[in-house]
């Protein structure tokens, strides 16, 4: 009875982990709008600075869905494990 009982515990743990991976994942895309808004902002107060700005924006937001991408992998890992 009480290896049941630990099994269930040991499965929730498991779900709450994968909560917070998602939870990771909708932050990332939070901040991944947030760079593209900066990013139009800054365009269009100068246009001169288009092809600078666009370097970093990708950069920025290629590096924040990596995180993303990690967690996501995480989760599969701990769902199917």
């Amino acid at each position: 009875m009480e290896a049941d009982s630990m099994k269930f515990i040991a499965d929730a743990a498991k779900y709450l982990s994968i909560g917070v991976c998602s939870l990771v994942m909708i932050s990332v895309a939070k901040w991944v709008a947030e760079i593209w808004i900066t990013i139009i902002s800054s365009i269009s107060r100068n246009p001169s600075v288009k092809n600078d700005v666009t370097l970093f924006a990708y950069i920025g937001a290629g590096m924040t869905e990596a995180i993303a991408l990690y967690a996501l992998v995480l989760a599969f890992m701990m769902l199917f494990s």
